[in-house]
């Protein structure tokens, strides 16, 4: 059965206590024969994807490992990035893979990490194409453990996500096997995927957390120096963080980074009429997948345009979105109700 996550808001006035809920996601059990047990996982949709009246569009999905620590404030960033007139990535789905009834220090690593791996190939993914509007483009957010699952996962099997984040990833466990593996790194074929290391500042290398301090740099120069030209790979390191903290910070620069050159400035719009087109093209010749423009970016541009009494333009991306988004009611209302002021 499906349940909500929620956000609690309570509103006070001098006679009256009341309580109102936002929620931010919805919980689903999957029952994996992979695995052996029920895992559940927590998803984040767009406002967007309940809109009745909007076309039924398919969404980028948004993996995210140990959703206990990392799903909430992921929702918060995404949500602030996908909306407004500048938009800096589309609107996504977000899926939160929780622990529970796991155990992330086996599942993350060389312990069950191949049956984790299955479970998310063979049973996550067609869970979502199934039940969600889903577009074949993924990334992978890990943290710690999570960072060495996704490390390791990108090197032995690439294809599986387009973008790859490890956030001060645990290089250290199983006798540093990361290291080990990544000596190759420059004979390996990573499928022109994307990969960002972040990492804690110098100031955290001491005693206890020298290997995974040593770890990560080791890797981090590992593949530097490899320039694999089938890997597009980004490194941050974070003096003022510590271990818990870099997510929240590396999540930002890894969408800011991952989505650089999405957004576009809709002042400049009304003067380069072929600007969103062209924007979009670059964008998607960069990352190697066809990235249109969704139905409420373009709508946003087009009363936009109305307000700066672009007419022409306006009545464009209008009728960009009845033709691109035929099952939409908005788009065919928009286009019906438009007038020249």
């Amino acid at each position: 059965m499906k349940k909500l996550l929620y956000l609690f808001i309570i509103f006070f006035s001098a006679n009256l206590f009341a309580q109102e809920k936002v929620a931010i996601g919805e919980i689903q059990k999957i029952q994996s024969n992979v695995l052996g047990t029920e895992r559940e996982i927590w998803i984040n949709l767009p406002v967007s994807y309940r809109n009745s009246k909007l076309d039924p569009a398919k969404y980028p999905v948004i993996y995210v490992l140990d959703a206990e620590d990392n799903f909430t404030f992921l929702t918060g960033i995404v949500n602030k990035f996908q909306k407004g007139h500048y938009q800096e990535m589309p609107e996504s789905i977000i899926v939160g893979i929780t622990n529970k009834n796991g155990d992330r220090t086996k599942d993350f690593t060389h312990v069950n990490d191949a049956k984790f791996l299955q479970f998310i190939q063979t049973e996550l993914f067609p869970f979502m194409e199934k039940n969600y509007r889903v577009e074949n483009y993924r990334l992978l957010l890990g943290h710690s453990l999570g960072g060495y699952f996704a490390l390791k996962t990108l090197y032995n099997q690439p294809e599986m996500f387009n973008g790859y984040v490890a956030h001060d990833p645990s290089i250290w466990f199983n006798d540093f096997e990361l290291k080990k593996l990544y000596q190759n790194v420059k004979l390996n074929d990573f499928k022109n995927r994307l990969l960002m290391i972040t990492q804690v500042g110098e100031r955290q290398n001491f005693g206890h957390l020298q290997d995974h301090y040593g770890g990560i740099k080791a890797v981090h120069s590992l593949i530097n120096e490899a320039k694999n030209q089938s890997l597009n790979y980004t490194y941050r390191q974070y003096a003022d963080e510590e271990h818990g903290s870099v997510p929240m910070i590396g999540n930002i620069d890894f969408m800011r980074w991952m989505f650089d050159g999405y957004r576009i400035n809709i002042k400049d719009v009304p003067n380069q009429p072929n600007l969103i087109e062209g924007s979009f093209k670059a964008f998607s010749s960069k990352r190697n997948f066809t990235f249109q423009p969704q139905e409420t970016y373009i709508h946003l541009v087009a009363t936009y345009l109305v307000k700066q009494k672009k007419f022409d333009l306006a009545k464009k991306y209008f009728e960009y979105n009845v033709n691109h988004f035929p099952q939409s009611e908005q788009a065919k209302e928009a286009l019906k109700n438009f007038k020249v002021e």
